[in-house]
């Protein structure tokens, strides 16, 4: 996993006499998170996550700090785990050594990463620790962000059903009617081939012959249908159709691209699409 972590923007404000949605500066410290913002996007390097926390000193401090980490999952049900990088996991502390020693101080920090891999599910865990005399840690506080859930846009293509229809006049041959369907979060980026392939003994025992036809692009969500005529289905002659044969457009799954008409030969739909 590569993420970019920009550096943290930090703003100070010091003072005594400073007050803070009516209540005095000297009132209980606030440790809190703000402005958290999920940008997702095609484009792994676009994809962004960002907090901005704050803290205010307690009785005594010395001393103020931030812990930024960026946790993890791939997958429902998962753990969240440490997201690894620069700027992360570290304790950070403010430019001006004397920052937390009055009242009135407010520690701002703004805390963004890039670059984030997909699909997955992105959170904050930020603790801020109060240090006093002698290098004392007099609390530490724990905040969690909401959640960014990135996803992985790319097309799903599948074979979503297959209906058989007899061809008028030609009792050794049937029409296959497949749909094709697109369940991912992009369009295919161009055109793609769907192949069908007969049965083992649809050509009395010789290799049967797959054809081959090209569909253009596919919208998110959308479906299609094509065409093919071959054996009358039979046991033996069940065919096989493939979305994306050779696997030439990235997917985010590849294990629905092929349905099999099942060997007493009524149409067939494969499972729903899982989006990624």
């Amino acid at each position: 996993m590569i993420v970019v972590i920009t550096a943290p923007a930090t703003a100070a404000f010091a003072g005594s006499t400073a007050r803070r949605g009516g209540l005095a500066a000297d009132a209980p410290p606030r440790a809190h998170l703000a402005a958290f913002a999920c940008h997702t996007a095609v484009a792994q390097a676009d994809r962004s996550v960002s907090v901005r926390a704050s803290m205010r000193p307690v009785t005594g401090t010395e001393k103020m700090q931030m812990r930024f980490e960026l946790l993890s999952r791939s997958g429902p049900g998962g753990v969240f785990a440490e997201v690894p990088g620069g700027g992360l996991g570290t304790w950070i502390t403010p430019s001006s050594p004397t920052l937390g020693q009055r009242s009135g101080d407010v520690w701002i920090v703004s805390h963004p990463v890039s670059n984030l891999p997909a699909p997955a599910v992105y959170r904050y865990r930020v603790t801020f620790r109060w240090t006093g005399a002698g290098g004392r840690v007099l609390t530490t506080r724990t905040r969690m962000s909401a959640d960014c859930r990135q996803f992985l846009y790319r097309p799903d293509l599948l074979v979503s059903s297959i209906s058989i229809q007899p061809i008028p006049g030609k009792p050794k041959k049937d029409q296959y009617v497949a749909t094709i369907a697109n369940g991912g979060l992009a369009p295919t980026p161009g055109n793609f081939a769907v192949s069908f392939t007969p049965g083992a003994s649809a050509t009395m025992g010789a290799t049967p012959v797959t054809t081959m036809q090209t569909l253009p692009p596919l919208a998110a969500g959308a479906t299609t249908v094509v065409t093919f005529a071959g054996p009358a289905c039979t046991e033996t002659t069940a065919p096989t159709v493939t979305v994306n044969p050779g696997h030439r457009v990235d997917e985010s799954n590849f294990a629905n691209d092929s349905l099999t008409v099942g060997p007493s030969c009524p149409p067939v739909s494969s499972a729903p699409a899982t989006a990624p």
